[in-house]
């Protein structure tokens, strides 16, 4: 009986050396066989025995991911949980180690938050067919919460952004996002994972209108979207006024009205409908 008890209580040590590696950062099985043998005397850790150790942490309700081959601490039931004050307050000092101290302070500040991510009630999930409903709940969530996200892309390529919307085209699903103060239509084929991060985002959402104006037999036949309503007509035109429409969607849609269709506002819009066209027709050498 004492035996069985010194067994157990050895394997529960064991869990926790797991749980305490995988809260350091994201590791690959090979890494987390190094670095859990690094300290035993003899190696005692190898993949099938860190994989049942994960398998006890998941049974214990913290949610461990894998992507990209690493696994991760997703979430755990009792991680930190940071309130909107917490995040307003981290959220300041951020914008005050940006704007006023160096880059090497910059990059210990990103250091502590990313260990603050891995502590508090951060979520990770990774992008499959039968939890696209959990996905697309979570970054919902992470627009309501004002939360920037960190997308996970299958050829390991990452990108921090802001959510904005979920959209479908053609019978794909599209995650709407701001990258680098410009929009981005990603694909959800693409992506693998996807983390929701403690920093908070401020940005001001208010889309143009754009107006555009429908000539010929496409006018009198045009079927009126949701977000968009007849601001004149006449016998051979139409003009509409699309509000919300992500702005890569709409130019690939109006592309093929070809000459039929015509944008009048915004004049940015205009611009670069008329530089898409400039460059599809010097790509066919006929500009």
């Amino acid at each position: 009986m004492s035996k069985l008890s010194i067994k157990k209580n050895l394997s529960s040590i064991q869990v926790l050396k797991t749980l305490q590696i995988l809260l350091q950062g994201n590791f690959s099985m090979s890494e987390l066989v190094i670095k859990l043998n690094k300290n035993e005397p003899e190696p005692v850790f190898n993949n099938s025995v860190i994989s049942k150790y994960i398998n006890t942490c998941r049974f214990c309700g913290i949610d461990i991911p894998k992507i990209h081959n690493k696994y991760f601490i997703a979430s755990m039931p009792f991680g930190l949980e940071l309130t909107t004050g917490d995040i307003n307050l981290l959220e300041n000092l951020q914008n005050i180690v940006r704007t006023e101290m160096s880059q090497k302070c910059n990059k210990i500040f990103d250091t502590f938050i990313d260990k603050l991510n891995r502590y508090s009630n951060k979520k990770i999930v990774r992008i499959e067919k039968d939890n696209k409903k959990v996905f697309s709940e979570l970054f919902e969530n992470a627009v309501s919460d004002k939360r920037k996200i960190r997308l996970m892309f299958k050829n390991r390529a990452e990108m921090e952004c802001i959510p904005l919307k979920i959209q479908d085209n053609q019978g794909k699903t599209f995650f709407n996002v701001l990258y680098k103060n410009k929009e981005r239509m990603i694909w959800a084929g693409r992506l693998s994972g996807m983390e929701v991060l403690s920093e908070k985002f401020v940005h001001n959402f208010n889309e143009p209108s754009v107006v555009f104006v429908l000539k010929g037999k496409l006018a009198e036949r045009y079927t009126l979207r949701e977000n968009e309503q007849i601001m004149s007509s006449s016998l051979n035109e139409l003009t509409i006024s699309n509000k919300g429409e992500n702005k890569e969607i709409l130019f690939a849609r109006l592309l093929r009205y070809d000459d039929k269709c015509e944008i009048k506002y915004p004049h940015s819009y205009r611009e670069e409908m008329a530089q898409l066209l400039d460059n599809m027709l010097r790509n066919y050498g006929e500009v």
